[in-house]
């Protein structure tokens, strides 16, 4: 049974992208110019393959991030700590290190702490439901982060 893959996978580029348009537009009516679909056509193997190991890589970082927090939440915590602090814990001072117990054991009962600033979460949210224009709105809000 022949279907309509069989033919779309042999169309031109630019043809393509105008069926991928088309079908786009069938979905809710939502318009997106075939130029759009035809510079990602035209995008290098290499290029997608970019892309996935980067987000191969950020998934490897969260499993070490996860497995690092469960292990040991307060040392977890303080490393956080230390590290926007420009704090290396190799030459900390009694006073920094009796600052983290103390930060530690103020957050210890808490099931979750996070570490993300409002502001950070804020644009991620914005971004999230509003593209990649949320930014121009936020203006260079990314100072405060």
């Amino acid at each position: 049974m022949r279907k309509y893959l069989d033919d779309f996978i042999k169309l031109p580029v630019a043809k393509m992208a105008q069926q991928i348009a088309n079908m786009t537009f069938s979905y809710k009516e939502t318009k997106v110019p075939p130029a759009h679909y035809k510079k990602i056509l035209n995008k290098s193997y290499e290029e997608i393959v970019e892309d996935n190991i980067a987000v191969n890589l950020l998934n490897i970082y969260y499993k070490t991030v996860k497995q690092l927090a469960a292990e040991s939440p307060r040392w977890f915590m303080q490393a956080l700590i230390c590290n926007d602090l420009k704090i290396n814990p190799a030459s900390i001072s009694n006073e920094e290190y009796q600052a983290l117990e103390l930060v530690y054991s103020q957050y210890a009962d808490k099931k979750h702490v996070k570490f993300a600033n409002q502001d950070m979460e804020n644009l991620f949210n914005d971004i999230l439901r509003n593209g990649s224009n949320a930014i121009l709105e936020h203006g260079s809000d990314s100072d405060k982060l």
